[in-house]
C-alpha cells in the first residue's frame, strides 16, 4: 500500500483561520474527552490537526506530515480504528522495525474527577543487521473506556507521535535480537571447599 507522506495543509480551510504561532498540542485528558469523544460521536471538529491514519503500518518518519515543519519540534496527531490484531500487542511490527510498549494501560482521568480511558506508550526500535536499535521516536495511544462508549466506535483511538529529545552525549541503546544464554563455568579450584 502506497503511503502519501505529504499533506497539503494549505488546501485545508481551517489552517488559514489559525493565528500565527498556533501549535496544536492538547493535554491527554483534552485529547480524549474532547477530540476523541467528538470523533466517536461523529460531531464536527473545528481547528484541529488530527489526520485519519494507521500509525502502526509504517516507520514513524514515513507518516504523513505537514511539509512546512520538520518532525524535530512537533507532535503529530492521528485517529485510527483499532481493527487489526497483532501477534503480540506489546510489540507491533512496522516497516524495518517495531513499536515496543514501555508504559501499558495508564489510566487517564478528567481533572482527577473520573476515569475516561487508557494510554499506552510505545518507542520505535529499528533493525540494523541482527540488532534492534532504540530510536528517538515515540507514540502514545489513547482509547476511551468501553464502559463510557460500549459500541464498536469505542475502538477508535487517538495517537500522538513525536521525537524524544536526546541529551548530548547520551548514546542510543541497542539490544541483540538473539540472546546468548551460555554461561561460563568458574574453575572449581578457585572456590573454597564447603564443610
Amino acid at each position: 500500500m502506497a503511503v502519501n507522506r505529504y499533506v497539503d495543509y494549505d488546501s485545508i480551510d481551517y489552517v488559514s483561520q489559525l493565528p500565527v504561532g498556533y501549535r496544536f498540542d492538547p493535554t491527554d485528558d483534552v485529547l480524549m474527552s474532547f477530540y476523541l469523544r467528538k470523533k466517536i460521536y461523529n460531531q464536527p471538529l473545528t481547528l484541529h490537526g488530527i489526520l485519519q491514519f494507521d500509525v502502526f503500518q509504517t516507520e514513524p518518519w514515513m507518516l504523513p506530515f505537514d511539509t512546512r515543519n520538520s518532525f524535530s519540534d512537533r507532535k503529530y496527531y492521528f485517529f485510527d480504528m483499532r481493527n487489526h490484531r497483532f501477534e503480540n500487542m506489546d510489540i507491533r511490527k512496522a516497516g524495518n522495525g517495531e513499536w515496543r510498549i514501555v508504559e501499558k494501560r495508564r489510566e487517564v482521568s478528567l481533572k482527577s474527577l473520573y476515569f475516561i480511558g487508557r494510554k499506552n506508550t510505545f518507542e520505535y526500535w529499528k533493525m540494523e543487521g541482527t540488532h534492534a536499535v532504540k530510536s528517538e521516536w515515540m507514540v502514545e495511544e489513547f482509547h476511551i473506556s468501553p464502559i463510557l462508549h460500549p459500541n464498536m466506535k469505542s475502538r477508535l483511538g487517538a495517537y500522538r507521535v513525536f521525537k524524544m529529545k536526546v541529551a548530548k552525549g547520551e548514546k542510543k541503546v541497542s539490544t541483540p535480537s538473539e540472546i546468548d544464554l551460555t554461561m561460563e563455568c568458574e574453575d572449581e579450584s578457585a572456590n573454597p571447599s564447603s564443610p
